[in-house]
């Protein structure tokens, strides 16, 4: 059934069409006063000016991308204020505690291509983000503050969406250290009403071997233990050393005729698991792999003036493909040490209708409001198999009876169907000269956790230079299926679990002339019923507010005119952090700090250009000290520094072909981010006693997470 599911769903995208996005001026040459008249469309799901946004928003555009030399999309939040990046690069590739929202499962932002959610079904997270092509991104907006009151569910941070654009055909190959292998493609045909975008991107690599000794439980020795490990580790493919590749791959396919549209959308992430988990618990070298599938058909049509209708209908799916593997501990801590190989397998997806209406009114009042409809049948627990545990010394690969993989279908008693349905409003009033006012109100209806309502309101104030802004916002967090059925005994998971909730107030005040901008934000957000592990697992009893400021600059200055230099800055600041603390059979025990949190961060970066042609750019963070999560034994991270350089030559050649060398970590900084979840494997060796018993890491998740050395990469570009 499922395989008739996904070729309807291809046959659907390819015979339908697509209408291209709409050509715009580079936004990279911009005057910032200019910059804050461009159209977005992510803060209230409508085209209105960046200056007239009732929210703070960020936008990266095209030209920045390349400037700045970023691997992929998600290396972008490593810049931002208020994001608070982990990156283990396994099975969790990063995890983005936004504004100080630290979870174990789960992403509370939303991912969107062109308006369209891409996070996993069945973990809600964002990883996405490291697969999509580049080549065709014409920018991405960043939104700040909750957003559920336009998109609904698990907005509650925010979103980054990522547009588009009519870039021509184009080409980008990249390689260098730690075998970086790119290839970002995108081919353009038009004629008339009709059009074709093909873009395709494939990203191979490793994680730099070079960090492994810098934390206990990521060093060699364990891997290669053959008294830890037995013949698993004479298969680099299982184990045996440092080694965690990653295989990432996208493919868009737009086809368009008039205004119809249709997208037919593959992204899969596929890695080792990094740095995640103690070396005494799980080989590094294994394969984790995500696809998503998305097949999307489109209408927009002008019903009459000041009236526009917009259909969608959508079938996806997001899986974890039945290849993905684990040699991991079964039992051995203090005990005889038994290990095994499994494999794992999780097959989800939902078929989803929408209509919008963008109406406008008056002059001084438009209104959006639309209707949609979710059915998603998603899996509950894992489908496993696994080999037999057996003692290291008993493991021989050529006799190791390896499991059948899962097969291709879910059993009834293992899946669970839910219905969503939203409807939302939302109204944009000229209230007077220059003063803005945006209300939206949202309703949503789930079939397993009822009815959440949420709210939204907007003021913006223009007044000569100066924009002024408040926000208060309602937000809600729903479980994803891992975390409600994935796991086991002890690792969180509970089918009980309510959404959590959300509060946020933001004020805000910025400045722009043609030349400088600057931007203050406080902002305060509350997190009602939020999700606290137990022993028996996990419960909506747990409260966290935390309250920050951000500071945004930027600066163009023009040289001697045949030479500009663009600067911008970002500082972010915790002043307060507070959740209430838990025992592990869930009795309150006082309150502290949100763990894994810096109070300091600050950003800065620079580029030159002359001639148009010659590009330098210098980026550099600072990240403060940060408090670990109580299971953690190491109780502290450092701070750290680091910067990138990122060299560009256009037209070298002839037109259209252009080179750059990009490097990573430049200074060559050894650094650490906290681990995820429990963290509390610890920096205490393992040893065998005298019995012949392993005491080693204390648990699953490393405390630490070493970050890569200084990498260097050179991609050509060949843009028609």
């Amino acid at each position: 059934m499922r395989a008739r599911n996904v070729a309807a769903a291809i046959t659907l995208a390819l015979a339908a069409h697509l209408d291209p996005i709409a050509g715009a001026q580079e936004l990279g040459e911009m005057s910032l006063e200019e910059l804050m008249r461009v159209p977005i469309v992510s803060a209230s799901n409508v085209s209105e000016r960046l200056g007239d946004a009732p929210a703070t928003v960020i936008v990266v555009t095209r030209a920045e991308l390349r400037e700045r030399g970023y691997r992929e999309l998600s290396a972008v939040l490593d810049d931002l204020p208020g994001m608070e990046m982990a990156r283990p690069r396994g099975d969790t590739w990063f995890k983005n505690y936004w504004r100080g929202y630290r979870n174990t499962i789960g992403d509370p932002f939303l991912v969107m291509v062109d308006g369209v959610v891409f996070n996993h079904l069945y973990f809600n997270t964002a990883d996405i983000l490291a697969a999509i092509p580049m080549s065709n991104v014409e920018r991405l907006e960043i939104v700040y503050g909750p957003a559920s009151a336009v998109y609904g569910a698990n907005a509650s941070m925010g979103v980054i969406n990522v547009i588009t654009g009519v870039a021509p055909s184009s080409l980008a190959l990249t390689g260098g250290s730690d075998e970086a292998r790119i290839a970002d493609a995108t081919f353009a045909w038009d004629v008339g009403s009709a059009s074709l975008r093909l873009t395709a991107r494939v990203d191979n690599g490793e994680l730099d071997p070079g960090i492994s000794e810098s934390y206990e439980y990521t060093r060699r020795r364990y891997y290669r233990d053959r008294a830890l490990w037995g013949g698993f580790i004479d298969n680099p493919d299982f184990g045996g050393d440092f080694r965690s590749k990653h295989e990432h791959r996208g493919f868009d396919l737009r086809i368009a005729l008039g205004s119809v549209e249709a997208r037919l959308q593959y992204f899969r992430t596929s890695s080792g698991y990094g740095v995640e988990y103690a070396a005494d618990q799980a080989q590094n070298s294994a394969v984790w792999s995500r696809p998503e599938l998305s097949a999307l058909v489109r209408d927009t049509r002008e019903l009459r003036s000041g009236l526009r209708a917009t259909t969608t209908l959508r079938y996806r799916t997001s899986d974890v493909e039945n290849d993905s593997n684990f040699v991991a501990v079964a039992s051995g801590n203090g005990q005889p040490r038994l290990v095994d190989f499994s494999l794992w397998q999780t097959l989800n997806e939902s078929v989803s209708v929408s209509e919008d209406l963008d109406v406008t009114i008056s002059p001084t009042l438009a209104l959006k409001t639309g209707v949609e409809f979710e059915q998603k049948d998603l899996q509950k627990a894992y489908q496993t198999a696994y080999g037999p545990a057996l003692a290291p010394d008993e493991i021989d690969l050529t006799t190791y009876p390896f499991p059948t993989p899962p097969g291709d279908s879910v059993a009834p008693n293992n899946s669970i169907t839910t219905e969503d349905i939203g409807g939302y409003v939302q109204l944009r009033w000229l209230a007077a000269e220059r003063q803005r006012l945006n209300l939206g109100v949202r309703v949503d209806d789930n079939s397993k956790y009822g009815t959440a309502t949420t709210l939204r309101v907007g003021w913006v104030g223009s007044f000569g230079d100066w924009t002024l802004r408040t926000l208060y916002g309602e937000a809600f967090q729903e479980p994803s299926q891992r975390l409600l059925y994935g796991g086991w005994d002890g690792s969180g998971s509970d089918p009980t679990l309510d959404p959590e909730r959300s509060r946020t107030l933001e004020l805000s005040a910025s400045r722009t002339t043609a030349r400088l901008s600057g931007l203050a934000s406080l902002w305060t957000v509350e997190n009602l019923d939020t999700f606290v592990n137990t022993a028996s697992g996990a419960a909506n009893i747990g409260e966290r507010d935390v309250t920050g400021i951000d500071l945004h600059g930027q600066a163009i200055i023009h040289g001697n005119g045949r030479a500009r230099v663009k600067a911008w800055g970002y500082y972010s600041r915790i002043l307060r952090s507070r959740e209430d603390k838990y025992t592990s059979d869930g009795t309150i025990d006082g309150e502290g700090p949100v763990p894994d949190i810096a109070k300091d961060k600050f950003w800065l970066g620079a580029t030159a250009t002359v001639d148009d042609r010659w590009i330098a750019t210098l980026r550099g963070r600072w990240v403060g000290g940060r408090k670990t999560i109580e299971s953690n034994p190491v109780r502290r991270t450092d701070s750290f520094a680091t910067l990138d350089l990122n060299l560009v030559a256009s037209n070298i050649a002839s037109s259209g072909i252009g080179v750059s060398l990009s490097v990573e970590n430049l200074l060559d900084e050894g650094y650490f981010h906290p681990g995820v979840r429990d963290a509390s494997a610890g920096i205490t060796p393992g040893s065998f006693d005298n019995d012949g018993n392993w005491h080693g890491s204390a648990g699953f998740y490393n405390s630490l997470l070493p970050q890569p050395g200084r990498s260097i990469l050179l991609t050509l570009h060949f843009d028609r």
